[in-house]
Protein backbone atom coordinates (compact mmCIF):
# COMPACT_ATOMS: atom_id res chain seq x y z
CA UNK A 1 0.00 0.00 0.00
CA UNK A 2 0.76 4.10 -0.96
CA UNK A 3 0.02 6.46 1.69
CA UNK A 4 0.07 10.04 0.25
CA UNK A 5 -0.86 12.58 3.04
CA UNK A 6 -1.34 16.04 3.35
CA UNK A 7 -2.36 16.90 -0.45
CA UNK A 8 -4.05 20.54 -0.41
CA UNK A 9 -7.31 19.45 -3.04
CA UNK A 10 -8.57 23.25 -1.95
CA UNK A 11 -7.21 26.30 -0.04
CA UNK A 12 -6.69 25.06 3.51
CA UNK A 13 -8.34 21.51 3.33
CA UNK A 14 -6.56 18.31 2.61
CA UNK A 15 -6.95 14.47 1.57
CA UNK A 16 -4.90 11.98 2.78
CA UNK A 17 -4.56 8.88 -0.19
CA UNK A 18 -4.35 5.09 0.69
CA UNK A 19 -3.33 3.74 -2.78
CA UNK A 20 -2.97 -0.17 -4.00
CA UNK A 21 0.17 -1.27 -5.37
CA UNK A 22 -0.56 -1.63 -8.67
CA UNK A 23 -2.04 1.30 -11.15
CA UNK A 24 -5.83 1.01 -12.37
CA UNK A 25 -7.62 1.10 -9.18
CA UNK A 26 -11.18 2.73 -8.68
CA UNK A 27 -11.00 5.46 -6.46
CA UNK A 28 -13.39 5.71 -3.42
CA UNK A 29 -13.70 9.57 -1.88
CA UNK A 30 -14.86 9.83 1.72
CA UNK A 31 -16.19 11.82 3.70
CA UNK A 32 -15.89 11.48 7.47
CA UNK A 33 -18.30 11.73 10.46
CA UNK A 34 -18.51 13.71 13.74
CA UNK A 35 -21.83 15.44 13.20
CA UNK A 36 -20.48 18.09 10.90
CA UNK A 37 -18.52 19.57 14.30
CA UNK A 38 -15.74 16.79 15.02
CA UNK A 39 -13.81 14.24 13.35
CA UNK A 40 -11.05 14.29 11.04
CA UNK A 41 -9.61 12.68 7.82
CA UNK A 42 -7.10 10.28 9.64
CA UNK A 43 -10.53 8.58 11.20
CA UNK A 44 -10.36 6.81 7.82
CA UNK A 45 -7.05 5.39 7.61
CA UNK A 46 -8.38 1.66 8.91
CA UNK A 47 -10.89 1.81 6.03
CA UNK A 48 -8.44 3.29 3.53
CA UNK A 49 -6.05 0.33 4.44
CA UNK A 50 -8.59 -2.08 4.34
CA UNK A 51 -9.99 -0.93 0.68
CA UNK A 52 -6.52 -0.28 -0.38
CA UNK A 53 -5.75 -4.21 0.43
CA UNK A 54 -8.82 -4.98 -1.66
CA UNK A 55 -7.93 -2.82 -4.75
CA UNK A 56 -9.06 -0.11 -4.21
CA UNK A 57 -7.89 4.20 -4.02
CA UNK A 58 -9.23 5.54 -0.77
CA UNK A 59 -9.07 9.67 -0.05
CA UNK A 60 -10.23 10.56 2.79
CA UNK A 61 -11.04 14.17 2.76
CA UNK A 62 -11.44 17.01 5.98
CA UNK A 63 -13.98 19.59 5.07
CA UNK A 64 -14.79 23.20 7.23
CA UNK A 65 -16.94 22.10 9.94
CA UNK A 66 -18.92 24.13 13.27
CA UNK A 67 -18.55 26.32 14.62
CA UNK A 68 -16.50 28.08 12.05
CA UNK A 69 -18.62 26.45 9.22
CA UNK A 70 -22.03 27.03 8.49
CA UNK A 71 -24.33 25.77 5.87
CA UNK A 72 -23.37 24.74 3.40
CA UNK A 73 -19.83 25.24 3.68
CA UNK A 74 -18.41 21.84 3.89
CA UNK A 75 -20.78 20.68 1.41
CA UNK A 76 -18.60 22.92 -1.42
CA UNK A 77 -15.84 21.61 0.05
CA UNK A 78 -17.11 18.21 -0.52
CA UNK A 79 -17.79 18.80 -4.11
CA UNK A 80 -14.32 20.31 -4.51
CA UNK A 81 -12.94 17.62 -3.30
CA UNK A 82 -14.77 14.99 -5.46
CA UNK A 83 -13.63 17.65 -8.39
CA UNK A 84 -10.31 17.32 -7.22
CA UNK A 85 -10.10 13.96 -7.45
CA UNK A 86 -11.66 13.56 -10.81
CA UNK A 87 -9.17 15.67 -12.01
CA UNK A 88 -6.34 13.81 -10.29
CA UNK A 89 -7.24 10.04 -9.80
CA UNK A 90 -5.68 8.79 -13.60
CA UNK A 91 -2.19 11.19 -11.99
CA UNK A 92 -2.30 9.01 -9.20
CA UNK A 93 -2.58 5.65 -10.65
CA UNK A 94 -6.86 5.63 -10.95
CA UNK A 95 -8.57 3.95 -13.57
CA UNK A 96 -10.64 7.45 -13.99
CA UNK A 97 -13.58 5.51 -11.74
CA UNK A 98 -14.54 7.33 -8.26
CA UNK A 99 -16.81 6.43 -6.11
CA UNK A 100 -18.37 9.27 -3.56
CA UNK A 101 -19.08 7.60 -0.19
CA UNK A 102 -19.19 8.95 3.44
CA UNK A 103 -19.68 7.79 7.50
CA UNK A 104 -22.71 9.63 9.48
CA UNK A 105 -22.06 13.57 8.67
CA UNK A 106 -20.22 12.67 6.15
CA UNK A 107 -22.90 10.00 4.61
CA UNK A 108 -25.13 13.01 4.61
CA UNK A 109 -22.73 15.26 2.60
CA UNK A 110 -22.55 12.46 0.01
CA UNK A 111 -26.05 12.50 -0.32
CA UNK A 112 -26.64 15.61 -1.10
CA UNK A 113 -23.91 15.99 -3.78
CA UNK A 114 -25.75 12.65 -5.05
CA UNK A 115 -29.33 14.28 -5.10
CA UNK A 116 -28.66 17.57 -5.56
CA UNK A 117 -26.87 18.23 -8.96
CA UNK A 118 -25.74 21.71 -8.25
CA UNK A 119 -23.22 21.12 -5.68
CA UNK A 120 -20.80 19.17 -8.18
CA UNK A 121 -21.64 21.17 -11.00
CA UNK A 122 -20.89 24.67 -9.31
CA UNK A 123 -17.56 22.67 -8.37
CA UNK A 124 -16.60 21.96 -11.45
CA UNK A 125 -17.21 18.41 -10.87
CA UNK A 126 -19.15 15.89 -13.04
CA UNK A 127 -21.61 14.06 -11.48
CA UNK A 128 -22.82 12.05 -14.40
CA UNK A 129 -19.29 10.48 -14.03
CA UNK A 130 -19.30 9.11 -10.42
CA UNK A 131 -19.01 5.46 -10.55
CA UNK A 132 -21.80 4.95 -7.40
CA UNK A 133 -22.38 6.85 -4.05
CA UNK A 134 -22.33 4.64 -0.73
CA UNK A 135 -23.57 6.54 2.11
CA UNK A 136 -22.71 4.94 5.98
CA UNK A 137 -25.81 5.86 7.93
CA UNK A 138 -26.65 9.23 6.21
CA UNK A 139 -29.54 11.59 7.36
CA UNK A 140 -31.80 12.04 4.90
CA UNK A 141 -33.74 14.80 6.50
CA UNK A 142 -32.62 17.74 7.26
CA UNK A 143 -29.11 17.57 9.66
CA UNK A 144 -29.50 17.84 13.28
CA UNK A 145 -26.98 20.57 13.06
CA UNK A 146 -28.25 22.36 10.41
CA UNK A 147 -31.59 22.33 12.68
CA UNK A 148 -29.81 23.94 15.29
CA UNK A 149 -27.90 26.36 13.33
CA UNK A 150 -31.68 27.95 12.80
CA UNK A 151 -32.44 27.66 16.27
CA UNK A 152 -34.88 24.37 15.91
CA UNK A 153 -35.08 21.47 18.06
CA UNK A 154 -32.20 18.75 16.42
CA UNK A 155 -34.53 16.13 16.97
CA UNK A 156 -37.17 17.52 14.49
CA UNK A 157 -37.68 15.33 11.31
CA UNK A 158 -37.31 18.15 8.13
CA UNK A 159 -37.50 17.92 4.66
CA UNK A 160 -36.46 21.37 2.83
CA UNK A 161 -33.60 22.02 0.28
CA UNK A 162 -30.96 20.71 2.91
CA UNK A 163 -32.52 17.58 3.01
CA UNK A 164 -31.45 14.97 0.72
CA UNK A 165 -35.13 13.53 0.61
CA UNK A 166 -36.20 17.14 -1.19
CA UNK A 167 -34.28 15.97 -3.86
CA UNK A 168 -35.88 12.26 -4.46
CA UNK A 169 -37.68 12.58 -8.02
CA UNK A 170 -36.44 15.85 -9.42
CA UNK A 171 -34.49 13.22 -11.85
CA UNK A 172 -33.47 9.84 -12.17
CA UNK A 173 -30.24 8.32 -9.75
CA UNK A 174 -27.09 9.56 -11.64
CA UNK A 175 -25.11 6.12 -10.73
CA UNK A 176 -25.66 3.39 -8.34
CA UNK A 177 -26.36 4.06 -4.83
CA UNK A 178 -25.70 2.01 -1.49
CA UNK A 179 -27.51 3.05 1.78
CA UNK A 180 -26.29 1.62 4.72
CA UNK A 181 -28.02 1.63 8.08
CA UNK A 182 -28.15 0.03 11.48
CA UNK A 183 -30.54 -2.21 13.72
CA UNK A 184 -28.90 -0.30 16.81
CA UNK A 185 -28.57 3.07 15.08
CA UNK A 186 -29.43 6.70 15.78
CA UNK A 187 -33.39 7.43 16.34
CA UNK A 188 -35.36 7.38 12.80
CA UNK A 189 -32.21 7.05 10.80
CA UNK A 190 -32.51 3.64 9.38
CA UNK A 191 -36.36 4.99 8.93
CA UNK A 192 -34.99 7.58 7.21
CA UNK A 193 -32.97 5.36 4.76
CA UNK A 194 -36.01 3.32 4.27
CA UNK A 195 -37.96 6.32 3.34
CA UNK A 196 -35.70 7.56 0.60
CA UNK A 197 -35.26 3.85 -0.91
CA UNK A 198 -38.59 3.61 -1.34
CA UNK A 199 -39.47 7.25 -2.32
CA UNK A 200 -37.14 6.90 -5.19
CA UNK A 201 -38.53 3.58 -6.57
CA UNK A 202 -41.63 5.22 -6.57
CA UNK A 203 -40.38 7.30 -9.05
CA UNK A 204 -37.95 4.15 -10.76
CA UNK A 205 -39.18 0.93 -9.88
CA UNK A 206 -36.04 -0.42 -11.41
CA UNK A 207 -33.56 2.06 -9.60
CA UNK A 208 -30.20 1.15 -8.87
CA UNK A 209 -30.79 1.49 -5.14
CA UNK A 210 -30.12 -0.53 -2.34
CA UNK A 211 -30.50 -0.65 1.16
CA UNK A 212 -28.83 -2.86 4.15
CA UNK A 213 -29.28 -2.92 7.90
CA UNK A 214 -26.19 -4.15 9.55
CA UNK A 215 -26.18 -5.18 13.11
CA UNK A 216 -24.88 -2.76 15.50
CA UNK A 217 -24.94 0.89 16.71
CA UNK A 218 -24.76 4.15 14.38
CA UNK A 219 -21.59 3.67 11.86
CA UNK A 220 -20.79 0.33 13.86
CA UNK A 221 -19.43 -1.39 10.12
CA UNK A 222 -17.15 1.51 9.43
CA UNK A 223 -15.78 2.32 12.71
CA UNK A 224 -14.78 -1.17 14.04
CA UNK A 225 -13.43 -4.12 12.49
CA UNK A 226 -15.39 -7.00 12.76
CA UNK A 227 -14.04 -10.74 14.61
CA UNK A 228 -12.34 -11.76 11.47
CA UNK A 229 -10.82 -7.98 10.83
CA UNK A 230 -12.73 -7.15 8.00
CA UNK A 231 -14.99 -4.13 8.39
CA UNK A 232 -18.69 -5.05 7.54
CA UNK A 233 -19.02 -1.44 5.58
CA UNK A 234 -15.84 -2.50 2.92
CA UNK A 235 -17.14 -5.95 3.18
CA UNK A 236 -20.20 -4.06 1.44
CA UNK A 237 -19.45 -1.43 -0.09
CA UNK A 238 -17.37 -4.05 -2.50
CA UNK A 239 -19.97 -6.48 -2.96
CA UNK A 240 -22.21 -3.46 -4.17
CA UNK A 241 -19.20 -2.03 -6.24
CA UNK A 242 -18.44 -5.05 -8.07
CA UNK A 243 -21.79 -6.12 -9.15
CA UNK A 244 -22.72 -2.79 -10.50
CA UNK A 245 -19.72 -0.95 -11.51
CA UNK A 246 -17.63 -4.27 -12.59
CA UNK A 247 -20.62 -5.32 -14.68
CA UNK A 248 -21.11 -2.38 -16.29
CA UNK A 249 -17.97 -2.40 -17.24
CA UNK A 250 -18.09 -6.14 -18.77
CA UNK A 251 -20.85 -5.09 -20.78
Amino acid sequence: MRVISDIEYAAGLKMDLYLPDADGFDLIVWFHGGGLENGCRADGAGLGASFAAQGYGFASADYRMYPAARYPDYLLDGAQAVAFVQRQAKAYGGSGHVIVSGQSAGAYMTMLLALNPALLRNAGADRAAVAAFVSDSAQQTTHYNVLRERGEDSRAERIDPAAPLWYVGAERLPAPMLLIAYENDIPCRPEQNALLCRSVRRFEPDAPIELVLLPGGHCAGSSHPAENGEYPFVTETLRFLQRTIEQETEE
